[in-house]
């Protein structure tokens, strides 16, 4: 799923709508726990945070929990690592 575009102009209140109108196996395909995402990219899971905290990802706070964009996170990565090849 690659919505990066539509989902970097939704405000939470959109993304929590986008996050509950999708299947359960279609939310794990999109987003993941920050445990899963810092496994996906390496990292370690307070990094991951961070990057919530300070807006670098996005991510829905589901109960207690943060279930981070997949798109997000990749598309993340994917400019910092050209920032870091220049």
């Amino acid at each position: 799923m690659h919505l990066q575009t539509e989902l970097t102009t939704f405000n939470e209140e959109q993304l929590l709508d986008f996050y509950l109108s999708l299947s359960i196996q279609k939310r794990s395909e999109a987003f993941a726990s920050t445990a899963r995402a810092a496994e996906i990219a390496g990292l370690s899971q307070r990094t991951i945070q961070f990057w919530i905290e300070v807006g670098a990802i996005r991510a829905l706070c589901v109960g207690r929990r943060y279930q981070v964009s997949l798109d997000s996170l990749k598309a993340y990565l994917r400019a910092k690592a050209e920032r870091q090849a220049i």
